[in-house]
């Protein structure tokens, strides 16, 4: 920048005479390649002048406008920059170092290896602490796998033996389990424990006589040993000899006062004998050794119905199935005690959890079906009762149910079917037999009703009975005055209320309304729901009045 500013007045005159000269004279001398190029050159000398003769003057040539000339527009000369040369930089050279000479490698020298260390030796103590944590980390079966690795010269071990037979009796490997055992008591058959060991499979396979055998052996050698006290307790109990139980259980806690099935079966059989603060007292120590034991906090909760005391039997059942809800009995007594504080749809849905667990057990639907019967759910009370007459054919109060509620919507032919049935079984019970008879007559079918009366009811029954007296009127349509006088006779209240039922029931079957309620009316002022007639009653006085 410095020298084109020291050189810029120079070409800025340079630039102004090209101008000029370029515009006002004409160089005939000059190559055409140098005027492209701008350039001019000056002469030397001033040139002499020539004489020119005069030529003859031409005629005027006509006048011819010259063309425009297009003149190109002028372009600056580029202003070029020589840039100052950069000084040269001088490097020297560096030294020329010679490598020094690489050293020569270390021979290797592999390194001894280091001998195995030699193996434990077997001993039943290291064996029996692996086993512990094959049990802890693994299964039953990698557990019995494992005594594969024991040596030839420790087969016959008595403890190796022992352990081998009870995990495969926890397998339910209960024949490997006998011969181990067998071969067990060959060594020592006094051995309690191992008598033990026979009695679980005994059990197991159903040998009740033999399992009894065996533990009365073991209380021969050990009076107070706690397993085999407590089994015969529950054997006990199966029979529903408690206070056999209860004494071998208390034999069962003096060998250990803490073992938690003794406890169990003490506190039950006591509940069962009516000791109820021994009970009570044996389920509070139970839930201290564990508190989340649920079968003390379900026997808990029966001990406080006992006292009346709803709300405290509803927190200890609650208890029960919070720590035990997969079992079927803690959520029916659950359902009980939420009907009694009137938690009706709780209890349903408690009653329901039950059945969900056994659907094939009929327990769980006889209290639903009695909650739905209470609160007029016909239907599904009937619906239910169904299904306990298929479970447990032996639970005959289903049948009387089926009855009473298909008679109180008017089947006739099914409220006959259910009373025909258990009147087979109480072929004695005189009620039985006359519903089924009448039965007959309300649907309209007197063939059959007097039919039925002759082979079953009349056979059956004292001819001076006052119920012989009603199936002749039923039969024969006549004496219906000596009928009514008998029973105004009868002192026996509930019996005297039954009789009237029939009664009525003859009226209504011949159409006359008035007296039938009449009767049915008296059957209720008795206030003497005993017997089931009474309800049936109910219902019939509840039609008339609508």
């Amino acid at each position: 920048m410095r020298v084109l500013r020291k050189y810029l007045p120079f070409f800025a005159c340079v630039f102004v005479l090209f101008l000029f000269f370029s515009c006002e004279s004409t160089q005939t001398d000059i190559d055409t390649e140098d005027s492209a190029a701008g350039l001019f050159v000056y002469p030397t000398t001033e040139p002499e002048p020539i004489e020119i003769a005069p030529e003859p003057e031409p005629e005027p040539e006509p006048v011819v406008e010259p063309e425009p000339i297009e003149v190109a527009p002028e372009v600056e000369p580029e202003l070029v920059v020589t840039p100052e040369p950069e000084p040269e930089i001088v490097v020297e050279p560096e030294p020329i170092v010679e490598p020094e000479p690489e050293p020569e490698p270390e021979p290797i020298v592999e390194p001894e290896p280091e001998p195995e260390p030699e193996p434990e030796p077997f001993t039943v103590t290291s064996f029996v602490e692996d086993l512990h944590d094959v049990l802890s980390s693994g299964t039953l079966e990698d557990s019995l796998q494992f005594f594969e690795n024991v040596p030839e010269e420790f087969a016959e071990d008595f403890s190796i033996n022992y352990l081998q037979a009870a995990l495969n009796i926890s397998s339910g490997n209960y024949s490997q389990a006998a011969e181990i055992t067998e071969k067990l008591a060959e060594k020592e058959p006094d051995n309690v424990d191992v008598l033990m060991l026979q009695a679980v499979i005994e059990k197991a396979n159903g040998n009740t006589k033999k399992k009894q055998t065996i533990l009365k052996k073991i209380v021969e050698i050990d009076p107070y040993n706690t397993d085999a006290n407590t089994e015969l307790g529950d054997e006990q109990m199966l029979k529903k000899r408690y206070k056999d139980a209860n004494t071998y259980y208390i034999k069962a806690l003096a060998g250990d006062g803490n073992n938690i099935d003794a406890l169990a079966g003490y506190g039950q059989s006591s509940y069962y004998l009516n000791k109820l603060t021994d009970a009570e007292k044996t389920f509070k120590k139970m839930l201290e050794l564990d508190p989340e034991n649920a079968f003390a906090w379900s026997y808990l909760s029966k001990l406080r119905l006992e006292k009346l005391d709803y709300k405290g039997a509803l927190a200890y059942a609650e208890k029960a199935v919070q720590y035990d809800p997969g079992y079927y009995d803690y959520w029916v007594d659950y359902g009980t005690c939420l009907k009694n504080c009137g938690k009706i749809e709780e209890a349903t849905a408690a009653w329901t959890e039950a059945i969900r667990i056994r659907p094939d057990y009929f327990l769980a639907y006889v209290y639903r079906a009695g909650l739905y019967d209470e609160f007029d759910r016909i239907e599904e009370a009937i619906a239910d009762y169904l299904i306990v007459a298929k479970v447990n054919p032996n639970y005959y109060y289903a049948f009387e149910a089926l009855g009473i509620l298909y008679w109180g919507i008017g089947k006739w032919s099914d409220s006959r079917y259910w009373f025909e049935k258990i009147a087979a079984i109480y072929p004695k019970n005189e009620s039985y037999q006359m519903i089924t008879a009448v039965s007959y007559y309300c649907e309209g079918n007197t063939k059959d009703g007097k039919n039925y009366i002759s082979k079953t009811c009349l056979k059956n029954m004292d001819k001076s009975s006052v119920e012989y007296t009603l199936m002749r009127l039923f039969y024969d349509n006549v004496a219906a005055g000596t009928a009514a006088n008998k029973i105004q006779s009868e002192t026996n209240a509930s019996k005297r209320g039954k009789l009237l039922f029939y009664l009525a029931v003859y009226y209504q079957c011949r159409g006359n309304d008035s007296l039938a309620q009449k009767y049915y009316i008296a059957v209720k002022e008795l206030e003497n729901p005993s017997f089931f007639e009474y309800r049936l009653a109910e219902w019939a006085i509840a039609k008339y009045e609508n």
